[in-house]
């Protein structure tokens, strides 16, 4: 059960499908690069990466600790998440998620770079408020005048 604060992955996620997906590299400093969502199931977001990109081969294969943001800034909708990210080579879950977009940087769903990148999310914060410009500045007008607006809460998973 969800209160008013509280949301669902899937719901918070709804037509999201750009991320910045941060990983801390081997000297312990977190970088951050924009991946396309290629599924999100439950509690558990999947990306199609390159085995060669430096960041996924400093992976941990236990599971690495990984930030996940995706926004909206159109409809005034901002999301983070944090879990653990594996890599795998998991050829039948590939063929499965092989879109249009991946064809831009692999040869195809066979590519023997292709690896998956799954996080599996812990916890996370959604923030929305009015959408569009014309919302943003009505909400930021409310704020002002000490005025709460929009929403705020947690992701559940």
């Amino acid at each position: 059960m969800t209160t008013d604060t509280e949301r669902t992955l899937s719901d918070v996620l709804d037509g999201l499908n750009i991320a910045m997906v941060a990983t801390a590299d081997s000297s312990g400093t977190w970088r951050a690069r924009p991946l396309s969502l290629a599924d999100q199931t439950r509690d558990v977001l999947s990306f199609l990466v390159s085995e060669h990109a430096d960041w996924v081969a400093a992976l941990d294969l236990s599971g690495s600790p990984t930030t996940v943001t995706f926004a909206d800034p159109a409809k005034n909708t901002y999301v983070a998440v944090q879990g653990t990210a594996r890599v795998m080579d998991d050829r039948h879950r590939i063929a499965e998620l092989w879109n249009p977009g991946a064809a831009a940087y692999f040869d195809g769903a066979d590519d023997p770079q292709v690896r998956l990148l799954e996080v599996s999310v812990a916890h996370g914060e959604y923030w929305d408020g009015p959408h569009g410009r014309v919302g943003a500045l009505l909400q930021l007008a409310a704020k002002a005048l000490g005025k709460e607006t929009g929403d705020q809460g947690d992701v559940v998973v």
